[in-house]
């Protein structure tokens, strides 16, 4: 049975399945929605795939993204996750830890997008739609030629034609939601 690659593009889940592919714990594949469970208890929203939890997200909030303990995140295995904020190069931009304080996945501020970068995925996230005074409503994950998934901010999807990371997919949510902090300061490049 031949097997799917990584970068293989897919028309229906199914096809993928057939050729040998299953996304780990880890990846997402196909549709999904983060929606608003609850409006006082752990889990306040959840990332769903077709009535299937695949993450349980906690009280989120600008202060809490970069300067508190985080926005708790936890997946379906059970893995405990946190969307926190790291300092470099002039900027305060959101990362995702795991329970060890491991970095899963991080953003920085690339020309026109976002760059995502994890341990075993690298990605660029960047606006489908230009907008002047207010952010986009579509947002595309891309690996080099590929596009991954297309996040939208209302109401809140993720339509992934490939297998894509979930660390990727989550912090592509708080980027949309609040950018990176310092990414409009000027700069003096010095050579």
């Amino acid at each position: 049975m031949p097997r799917a690659r990584r970068g293989q593009k897919v028309e229906d889940n199914d096809d993928i399945y057939t050729l040998g592919y299953r996304p780990d714990e880890s990846e997402m594949l196909g549709h999904a929605e983060l929606h608003r469970v609850s409006r006082w208890r752990f889990p306040l929203f959840e990332l769903t795939q077709d009535g299937k939890v695949l993450a349980s997200l906690g009280r989120s909030g600008w202060v809490k993204v970069f300067f508190g303990r985080g926005q708790r995140i936890v997946l379906a295995d059970g893995s405990r996750w946190r969307i926190k904020s790291l300092g470099a190069g002039g900027v305060i931009s959101p990362a995702i830890f795991d329970s060890s304080k491991r970095k899963i996945a991080i953003s920085s501020v690339g020309v026109g997008g976002y760059g995502i970068n994890g341990r075993d995925h690298g990605c660029v996230f960047y606006q489908a739609e230009k907008k002047r005074f207010i952010r986009a409503n579509r947002w595309i994950i891309r690996h080099h030629e590929d596009e991954l998934a297309v996040i939208t901010r209302h109401p809140r999807t993720v339509e992934a034609s490939h297998p894509v990371h979930l660390g990727a997919v989550l912090l592509s949510f708080a980027l949309v939601r609040y950018g990176i902090l310092g990414e409009d300061a000027p700069r003096m490049n010095f050579i």
